[in-house]
């Protein structure tokens, strides 16, 4: 149930507000816990059996957009662990900016967690 899981004041939980701790322990932690030594282990044996250059590399790509050309694919490696870390740094962002201001990112900036056209059509009547 969504809401048990929230912290105080709708915030999501993170560490700073002590939201981790709404979660039963039993089943979530566990959960979490099996399912990335699951992955993990499954990347060791992966690694073992096969020497790959590029340990990201799935070989899953069924329309081509990582490239054709090894520069091509290298640029769009490069793009992909830069927008992963812009992505943790925001979350990581509405996490402290929570903390600090005592209250849900949704209340303070709701106009990101619209959809788009709804969005749109506010800062046009505006």
């Amino acid at each position: 149930d969504l809401p048990i899981l929230l912290a105080s004041g709708d915030r999501v939980p993170s560490v700073l507000n002590d939201g981790l701790s709404h979660a039963s322990f039993p089943a979530f932690w566990i959960a979490i816990i099996t399912a990335a030594a699951v992955i993990e282990i499954q990347e060791s044996v992966e690694a073992n059996l096969s020497c790959k250059l590029n340990p990201s590399d799935k070989g899953f790509d069924p329309i081509n957009l990582g490239g054709k050309t090894m520069e091509q694919k290298h640029f769009m490696h490069e793009a992909e662990l830069f927008n992963g870390r812009l992505g943790m740094l925001a979350i990581t962002g509405f996490a402290i900016q929570e903390w600090f201001l005592n209250s849900a990112v949704v209340d303070q900036i709701p106009i990101f967690f619209k959809p788009l056209n709804v969005a749109m059509e506010q800062l046009m009547n505006a």
